[in-house]
């Protein structure tokens, strides 16, 4: 561990800036993969809750890809293990900012403690990430080129 200062001599800022950008763009893709999942400010309360939701946006996102029942039987285990790991990344995110928020708070900001929270961000970031792109391989598998086109196009419209 570095005590929270900037190493200059592996990339220093700039690689501490990609590597912002690249934990920023894993969780703007969980959030648009949850934000697009829920209808109103509030988000799901329960696991349960949470999957409703996120089936009830995968269905109505085959049947808008013309999916037949074949592919939707096949998508389905995908979409439910990927929301499963969402709801726990969001639970692990919502801890990460509170240790964040404490950190802050403390009379004396202890940078390695800083560091450290940085750290496991980045570890959530990274797995979130991956689980998201195993699904969107997985799911690839299942569907035509022409649905994952219109499916793209769908996606484009949460940005």
């Amino acid at each position: 561990m570095n005590d929270g200062k900037i190493d200059a001599s592996n990339g220093g800022p700039r690689r501490l800036f990609r590597q912002a950008v690249l934990v920023a763009c894993a969780i703007l893709a969980t959030g648009i993969v949850a934000g697009c999942a829920r209808h109103r400010h509030e988000g799901a309360k329960t696991p349960e809750e949470f999957r409703e939701r996120f089936d009830k946006l995968t269905q109505r996102a085959l049947k808008k890809i013309d999916a037949t029942e074949d592919q939707k039987a096949r998508i389905k285990p995908i979409a439910d293990d990927l929301a499963a790991a969402l709801y726990g990344f969001r639970e692990e995110h919502r801890a990460i900012r509170i240790r964040f928020i404490k950190a802050f708070e403390a009379e004396k900001v202890d940078p390695a403690e800083i560091a450290k929270i940085r750290e496991d961000a980045l570890a959530l970031a990274d797995r979130a990430s991956r689980k998201i792109s195993d699904a969107i391989v997985k799911a690839s598998d299942v569907l035509t080129p022409e649905q994952r086109r219109k499916l793209a196009e769908r996606w484009k419209k949460c940005m």
